[in-house]
């Protein structure tokens, strides 16, 4: 793994299916396109750097989050999308999955935390 910035002067320039944004930092995992970006006198490797995802742009964290196979990454914020990618639980606009209700509920409807007759 390592953090490859392309020092061009493009707004952005896509390579090996990798979109770089000019000057600023993109992990790159597969060895072998790294080996490729280290012929090409216009990037720089940084194999030691760590970016906190909180300084990743939103086109960063959508990249992400495709290669990370999330559903629904195109229409998240850049919240969701770190929650996201942490594989953290809920969203931010706390919205219950559809079809996930506040309390569980029996097999006859009723709250099933309720004190009533145990049925078998």
């Amino acid at each position: 793994m390592a953090y490859i910035t392309y020092r061009g002067s493009n707004a952005s320039l896509m390579l090996h299916g990798i979109r770089f944004p000019a000057k600023v930092p993109v992990l790159v995992e597969s060895e072998s396109v790294i080996k490729h970006f280290r012929e090409h006198p216009d990037f720089d490797i940084k194999e030691e750097k760590v970016i906190p995802l909180e300084d990743l742009t939103l086109v960063q964290l959508k990249d992400k989050a495709k290669a990370a196979g999330i559903k629904g990454f195109s229409n998240m914020n850049t919240q969701d999308l770190i929650t996201a990618l942490r594989g953290g639980g809920k969203l931010t606009d706390n919205t219950p999955p559809a079809g996930d209700s506040a309390k569980p509920e029996g097999a006859d409807g009723k709250d099933a935390d309720s004190s009533g007759p145990q049925t078998t």
